[in-house]
């Protein structure tokens, strides 16, 4: 009897991003906005995390 459950559910992520100035970027998900840029030494300005460090902070959520 158990094997005739079927739960089905769906997820939906609906997020936009883009470019301010050199490495800068915005991006806005759930009424949330976040922003990126790379460090000097990669052509930014280093004025927010980095596109990898949030992804690392997206694995150790």
């Amino acid at each position: 009897m158990a094997e005739d459950l079927q739960v089905k559910r769906e997820i939906v992520l609906e997020a936009d991003a883009g470019t301010l100035e050199k490495m800068r970027k915005e991006g806005h998900a759930r009424g949330f906005t976040v922003y990126c840029d790379e460090a000097e030494r990669s052509g930014g300005d280093n004025s927010a995390p980095s596109p990898l460090a949030y992804f690392g902070l997206s694995l150790a959520f």
